[in-house]
């Protein structure tokens, strides 16, 4: 016979229900659309009950990207592709493939719901785990002599990400297969449209 679960126990799973929920909500309407009464509705839980867990929608919203981005700074730690374009390449599909809605409109969202203390620990958040990862990919390039004396690390690490974000954006459904994607998007990242 399986022994009940403790208190302590219980509480845990329902928060963990709370984040996955709300992770798929979020990322499926973006943050404002999406409301507690629906998250609690969808784990089978009373509003009090979530606010028991998170005080304010905000605070759900950080602690679920937290797990979030989590996620997707592992997997991006764990591509062991070989050459600069197939990292890059295979670091974008990772962000495409954990990000069902558009990464536009998370940014959108929290710069217009956020308080300014919750937008800047987002951003920190978005920094570490988007950002420098490709900041340290044109490191290697600027180190090899290979990225342009006017263009910082920090700048084409975020003109990648922002090429990325626009071309998911176009997408009127999400491949099925994101094999190959982002081979002409990282082929202009690197080399641009110039004949050499």
């Amino acid at each position: 016979m399986k022994k009940p679960l403790t208190r302590k126990e219980e509480l845990a799973l329902t928060r963990e229900r709370i984040l996955k929920v709300s992770e798929q909500l979020f990322m499926q309407k973006g943050y404002r659309a999406v409301t507690t009464r629906e998250i609690a509705a969808k784990c089978n839980i009373t509003q009090p009950a979530l606010y028991y867990h998170f005080p304010d929608k905000q605070s759900l919203y950080i602690a679920m990207l937290e797990v979030f981005v989590t996620n997707i700074r592992l997997k991006i730690e764990n591509i062991s592709k070989e050459t600069i374009s197939e990292r890059l390449e295979a670091m974008l599909e990772v962000l495409s493939n954990e990000h069902p809605t558009s990464i536009m409109m998370m940014i959108h969202d929290i710069a217009v719901e956020f308080k300014e203390e919750n937008r800047r620990y987002i951003f920190s958040l978005w920094k570490q785990t988007y950002l420098e990862p490709f900041i340290n990919i044109f490191e290697e390039l600027k180190e090899e002599g290979m990225l342009r004396d006017t263009i910082t690390s920090e700048e084409a690490a975020r003109f990648c990400l922002l090429t990325m974000g626009q071309t998911m954006s176009t997408w009127k459904s999400k491949p099925k297969s994101l094999a190959g994607q982002y081979t002409v998007l990282v082929d202009l990242i690197l080399h641009g449209t110039k004949k050499p």
